[in-house]
């Protein structure tokens, strides 16, 4: 599917905020609904559009403390990799985590109580994982810019 400019103005407007009509998209792009909700479609089908979402308040509900964890495997192998990818899945308290080139082969962004809650993360989660060979902390105390967007508006041909 190549994408045209109403396509990417569609794709601004659905950015900027997802929660509108698809009337009120219409009105943007300067098109009817119809074609608006069928090109919604077409972007769903071929995987541009990956779901719609609520961006909560961690830090209201309770998850104020940010830690962004770097772990060193102990081998570069296919089958520690797996060992790994598999356990981490099931940990809720991390949001995202990848594969990383440099000193460490993985970062992740955990989403924490206090630190009383990343000690027992540390202690009943990560410590139980023979294949860690190391880790490294950094603990966020303000955010300079946090606009939870995959792509910027700015950036959307």
């Amino acid at each position: 599917m190549k994408l045209d400019q109403v396509d990417f103005s569609i794709l601004r407007e659905l950015v900027k905020d997802s929660s509108q009509s698809v009337k009120e998209i219409a009105a943007k792009v300067s098109l009817s609904v119809t074609p608006v909700h069928d090109r919604i479609k077409k972007l769903e089908a071929n995987g541009y559009i990956k779901g719609y979402t609520a961006i909560v308040d961690a830090e209201k509900l309770g998850y104020g403390f940010t830690t962004y964890m770097q772990v060193k495997l102990i081998k570069h192998q296919e089958e520690i990799f797996n060992k790994f990818k598999e356990e981490i899945l099931s940990f809720e308290e991390v949001t995202e985590a990848a594969f990383t080139s440099g000193d460490y082969d993985v970062i992740m962004k955990l989403l924490l109580r206090d630190l009383h809650h990343y000690e027992d993360f540390i202690l009943r989660k990560i410590s139980k994982l023979d294949i860690i060979d190391s880790i490294k902390s950094s603990f966020t105390f303000k955010y300079i810019k946090n606009n939870h967007q995959a792509v910027s508006v700015e950036n959307i041909k």
